[in-house]
């Protein structure tokens, strides 16, 4: 996908950095939840970002958002999930906060992506999957997983920082700008 003028989009080295992030979010995630490896590989999900194939349009003030799909396979439907990364939004934020360096750019990724994986393994184990294709955003749901999201990431010094500013009372809100706030989903 070519990004329109403009467009702020991850760079090759920020895409390594996003599936390096994504390793160390799904293995933070799954340590917390206790999901053995062979429950984990059981859970089909996939990781778009703007230059991706497939990879749809989000709100400008969204960072991500998971998506539920249904594979047809000629055996048996199944639950496939999706992964989308606001290339724009995310790297505004980065942007705004100091945070382009790849030393800091990475742990804002970390925990973007385990509030993600939270959502994830909610709706596919949790909460009862509704046949949306796109996950309701409740805030009382969003408060749970942000919630999730910190005790899962305060075990790690390299998180503080990051948690201490985005990761406030206010559910998924990246300012105290209401006019400027970011969310995941």
């Amino acid at each position: 996908m070519i990004p329109e003028k403009g467009t702020l989009q991850f760079s090759s080295p920020q895409r390594s950095l996003v599936f390096k992030a994504l390793n160390e979010a799904e293995e933070r995630t799954t340590g917390y939840y206790c999901i053995p490896p062979f429950r984990w590989e059981e859970l089909k999900y996939d990781l778009l970002t703007r230059e991706d194939h497939g990879w749809e349009p989000l709100p400008d003030p969204m960072l991500a958002r998971v998506r539920l799909l249904q594979r047809i396979d000629i055996k048996k439907p199944f639950n496939f999930y999706r992964i989308e990364l606001n290339d724009h939004s995310i790297l505004a934020a980065a942007e705004r906060e100091n945070l382009l360096h790849a030393s800091d750019l990475y742990p804002f990724l970390v925990y973007i992506l385990t509030h993600e994986m939270v959502h994830l393994v909610r709706l596919s184990t949790i909460l009862n999957a509704q046949a949306n294709s796109i996950m309701p955003c409740y805030e009382s749901e969003e408060r749970r997983v942000q919630d999730i999201s910190h005790q899962i990431l305060s075990e790690y010094s390299d998180q503080l920082p990051r948690l201490k500013k985005f990761c406030s009372l206010k559910p998924y809100c990246i300012t105290d700008n209401p006019d400027k706030s970011l969310k995941l989903q």
